[in-house]
This record gives C-alpha cells, structure tokens and sequence, in this order.
C-alpha cells in the first residue's frame, strides 16, 4: 500500500479558485460556479490539482471544516459533492458519467465541525462515509467494468463564495482490494431540496432550523421588503423547513427576490424577471423592466465595494448551451459580463444580505 499525505502548497491552482494556506488547513473558495454534472473536469476552471496522479483501489480520507460549503472531489471523470444544497447530480462515474441519468446521495455535513469524510474507490465496490456514518455503498459502478488501472487526476472545488477548509487529505493506493467499512447504520433516503404540495408554514417556521444569526438577517430582510409599500412586493410561501421557498415579488416593477430553505442550508437569488410573452433583445423571453447598470453605476459611486461584490453574485455564464436564450450582458465602468439568466446568487454569509439591503435601497430611490 502507498500512502500519500496531500501536500496543500504544491496544488496547481485554476484559474477561478481561491487557495489560501491558514493555520487551520487549506481554506478553499472559488470565483465562479461548478458545473461538474454537464462539463468533462478537464474543461472546470474553479479547482485546485493535485500534482500527482493514483490508481485503483484507493481510498482518500479528509478532515474538512465547512461554514459555507460546499466542496466537490474530481477523480478522473467523475465526481462527489458535499454539503450542496438542492443537488440532484451529487455523484457521477469517473470512467463513465452520464448527466442525463443523475446520480445522489445524502450528503449533508456539519457547519459547525470537522467533517471526517472518506471515499473508497474498490474494483468491486463504492463507498463514502461522512463523519463515520456509510451515507453510499454500491457493488454496480460503471467504472468497475471499465479499465481501472488508468492513472486517475485528482481536483478539489468547491461552490461559488464557499469556505471550506480542508484540515488534512491523505490517500492511500492498495495493491490488493480493501475491505469494505462495515455498515454500522441504516443507509438513509437522499434529502434533496423540494417543496412539499398542500404544506402552508408560517414564515417563523419555514426558517426554524437555520442559524440563529442567519435568522436574523432573513427577518430584517423581510420587514425591510414589506415595509416599502411604494415597491408594492408582494410575499409568497411554500412548503416548510424541511423545503421552503419564500418569494418576494414587484410585478409592478419587475423584479423578483427569493430565498430557498432546506434544514439549515439556504441560499438567496435577485433578478429582474424574465417573462416568456414578449421579446427581449430580439429574442423569446424579455424583462417588463431592468435598471442593473444604472444601479451598479450608482452604487459603485456610493461604495465600490459593494458594486465590486455584487457583479461576483452574478452568475456568470459557463457555455452551457450554444442555443442559450437567457445570457445577459451587463457592465460597470466600461466592463462588460455575461450573466446567466441576469441573477444574482448569494450563499448564507450575512455580508450578502446587507450588499443586497443596500442594493435595494439605491434602486428604491430610482424607481
């Protein structure tokens, strides 16, 4: 068997990822979204490279720290993400994957801990275990009929804005096929984010489980919103804790706000809204009304900073589709980025929530 203890400073960094050696381990961010399920990884721009190449059967084992996750590990093709929020392409193969057909596991994490998570890669098995706990075991992987003794590239990324430290990463090769972790648990459901039909909770109830101080920046956004009556916003619940969406919406105006729950993960998007019964720049599919550039225009000669961070909520365009109707060009001093579907994306830092405050009080303002 070879050991191989990953050395944090000799990782190759792409592009749109964030590498940071702190005295807690490797603090890892990215600029730009993954798109892992659709993209081949040799095409991802947002991860970290291991130097070195393995070989099955391994195992890789990490102490991670996730206040804002999610992290993904790429092996060959494939790959494995955990603690994302509404993710139905959780697991691909790495000799064969297939987007078409979405793979998922329960991959939930501790925001608070450590996370020990483990993956072993057999010739006749698949096994990943957070914190102890076998959450995937499977004897039917496609790469376990394929040529398995292609040397295999390592990546680790993670989701846009994230904060994910990784403490320590080892991975160990063997020259025999290991055993597997004995199932010492009931191998629980996936518990992906949906909203269950004919559930009405209340607003108190629907962010229950987040915590406390994200708590508060929700109930101060939302007074804040239905305070405005000159915006004229209108709100909407469905479903619970457990899948919640609270939708925040000026159909006078255009724009549109929401907030998606699932247990203690949440994250919270901006746009002015796409309508399919009209066209928008000589396309099917246009917007009642979009003041982005004017508002970033202003809110950059407020505070740069801020400006500055709202462009990087925007979710960038990733070449998905050749045929895509939704790109969106926006600028802010004479540069300009495409935008998908013209959102903007925020995660659970509280910073988020006061960029967007501020946001809305300079477009309040205009309107």
């Amino acid at each position: 068997m070879t050991t191989t203890h990953v050395d944090f400073n000799s990782l190759k960094v792409d592009k749109h990822a964030l590498a940071q050696q702190t005295e807690d381990g490797l603090l890892l961010s990215a600029e730009k979204n993954l798109r892992s399920s659709f993209l081949p990884t040799k095409s991802l721009t947002s991860c970290v490279t291991v130097p070195k190449t393995f070989r099955l059967p391994l195992c890789i084992h990490m102490a991670v720290h996730m206040p804002q996750p999610g992290l993904h590990l790429l092996l060959g093709e494939g790959h494995i993400s955990f603690g994302t929020q509404s993710d139905n392409r959780s697991l691909s193969d790495i000799a064969q994957p297939n987007p078409k057909k979405p793979k998922h596991f329960d991959n939930r994490t501790s925001l608070a801990g450590d996370n020990e998570i483990t993956v072993i890669y057999g010739l006749t098995f698949m096994q990943i275990l957070i914190n102890g706990e076998t959450r995937y075991f499977s004897k039917s992987e496609k790469y376990m009929r394929s040529a398995t003794q292609e040397e295999l590239e390592l990546k680790l990324g993670t989701c846009k804005f994230a904060e994910v430290i990784i403490k320590k990463m080892t991975v160990e090769e063997y020259d025999v096929e290991p055993d597997a972790v004995p199932i010492n648990n009931e191998i629980g459901e996936t518990r992906l984010y949906f909203i269950r039909r004919g559930v009405k909770a209340g607003f108190e109830e629907c962010i229950s489980l987040l915590a406390p101080a994200l708590q508060a920046e929700i109930i101060k956004t939302d007074q804040f919103l239905l305070s405005e009556k000159e915006l004229k916003i209108k709100r909407k619940i469905e479903g619970d804790q457990l899948g919640c969406k609270i939708t925040y919406t000026s159909s006078v105006h255009g724009f549109s706000y929401s907030l998606r729950i699932n247990e203690h993960l949440m994250s919270h998007s901006y746009w002015w809204y796409m309508v399919s019964n009209y066209k928008y720049e000589g396309k099917f599919m246009g917007r009642k009304n979009d003041l982005t550039n004017s508002v970033l225009k202003s809110v950059y000669d407020l505070s740069p900073e801020i400006a500055d961070r709202l462009v990087d909520y925007y979710g960038k365009c990733n070449g998905c589709s050749q045929t895509c109707a939704v790109k969106t060009v926006y600028e802010l001093n004479g540069k300009k980025f495409v935008s998908c579907h013209g959102q903007m994306h925020m995660n659970m830092n509280l910073q988020t929530f006061e960029d967007f405050r501020f946001t809305l009080n300079v477009q309040k303002d205009m309107l």
